[in-house]
Formats: C-alpha cells, structure tokens, sequence
C-alpha cells in the first residue's frame, strides 16, 4: 500500500499538547539498496510503526510505505541511519485512508498527513514486469517508457485523424476513428497510418528533392572541360 506524504510546521501553542501525547517517535535517514529516504518511526504499545518515505526531506508531497515492526530500541538505536529529529507525537486524524500526526520535535512542530494513494492491483503489476523483461529493459525505466508510448501513440492518432479530414473532408467522422484508435495498438494505429499517408502522397506526390537546372553553352563547356582536368590528375597520383 502506498502513501502520499504532506508537511507543514506548526507553530502556537502546539508544546502545549505535550502533555497528551499518545507517544514516542524518531526520524531517520537512511539509504538502503532502494536509495536514500527517511523513516518515520512511532511508539505503538511494545513495538514501533511508521513509514519508510521515499524522499530526503519532505517536500514535493513524497510517498511512502508502511514499515513493519521495530523493536521500541531504535527510539535511541540509529545504527547506520542518521536522527534527522525525535520527541513525541500526537494523532490528529485517524481514519483507515488518511491520518494526521503532530510530531513535537527537538527544535519544532511538524504537522504529517499521510494519505492513502490508489495503487496497481497485482495483475497490472506482473503485466508491466512480464512487459519489461520481454523488452529486456529495466524497471527503473519503466515510467519514462511509459510516457514515450503514450506520446507516441498521441502522435499517431493525431496525424490520422488530421489526415483523414484533409482526404475525406466532412466524411470523415473523427470521434469514430478516435473511439476505434483508442482499442488499437501503436502497431495496428501505424497500418492505418500507412495507409493514409499513400493515399496523401497519391493525392498530392511530392516534389523532387532537386531538379536539375541547364546551364548555359559557354558556362556547360567550362565545366566539362575542369571536370576533365580533374579526372587527369587523379589518374597520374
């Protein structure tokens, strides 16, 4: 399950609530063989919850996962990790798809909103992977990937389409073949694609990339005649 993560420091009267704290908390950062993050750690009866948030600090709204079980020692253990803050910490909001902490620091108030983001169910999951490895590409990759395909299948579709009003005019019905494109791989919208552009080319051939142009009787025989020359010197080196 994923999280999205925001932040805000608190000021006024907030170390007043000390006094109702419903625990504990420590924050680290750390760096693991996914990469550098923080990982909020909070006091729950004999053992610590929290979160491994995938940023450095917490701005840009970062994500998160939730951590398992620690052992309440890591409230003064910090191991590799660095103790970016602790103190206590007081649930502003609990509900199953949002919470609200109020972390009272060493050196300042943080209110933390975590809420739940949507997440892919595991079919669409093995289906990226399988698409991955059969594209021999890594899943770091994947995102950018992603948004190539996307831009290119926009590409495609749009220069159908445009074709299409440009050869057919009024006939040609767009939200149809918009609706039609939409169900059809990047393949399958080429073929298409294809097709149109032989009937734009018949429609409308293109022009030479050059056309060759007479020169003049006098300026023709200068020509030939350095041309020859040319020719001579080559062939004695």
């Amino acid at each position: 399950m994923y999280w999205r993560v925001t932040s805000e420091e608190v000021s006024g009267g907030a170390r007043e609530s000390r006094e109702f704290a419903d625990g504990s908390f420590v924050l680290h950062r750390h760096r693991d063989a996914d990469g550098p993050h923080l990982d909020l750690r909070i006091e729950c009866g004999d053992c610590l919850m929290g979160w491994r948030i995938d940023a450095c600090t917490f701005d840009g709204e970062p994500w998160a996962t939730e951590k398992a079980p620690h052992d309440r020692r890591w409230l003064e253990q910090h191991g590799d990790a660095e103790c970016v803050d602790a103190g206590l910490y007081r649930w502003a909001e609990q509900r199953p798809d949002a919470r609200a902490l109020l972390l009272m620091g060493r050196n300042a108030d943080r209110m933390i909103r975590i809420e739940r983001a949507e997440g892919l169910n595991p079919s669409t999951v093995r289906a990226v992977r399988d698409a991955l490895s059969a594209c021999n590409v890594e899943a770091a990759h994947a995102a950018q990937l992603i948004t190539d395909g996307v831009t290119a299948r926009t590409r495609a579709i749009e220069r159908v389409c445009g074709l299409g009003r440009e050869l057919d005019g009024s006939a040609f019905d767009d939200g149809l073949w918009r609706r039609t494109l939409a169900q059809l791989s990047l393949d399958e919208i080429h073929v298409h694609l294809r097709a149109l552009e032989l009937r734009f080319d018949a429609k409308y051939p293109p022009s030479p990339v050059s056309r060759p142009e007479p020169l003049p009787s006098r300026e023709a025989g200068r020509h030939a005649e350095r041309a020859l020359t040319i020719l001579r010197e080559d062939a004695r080196v």
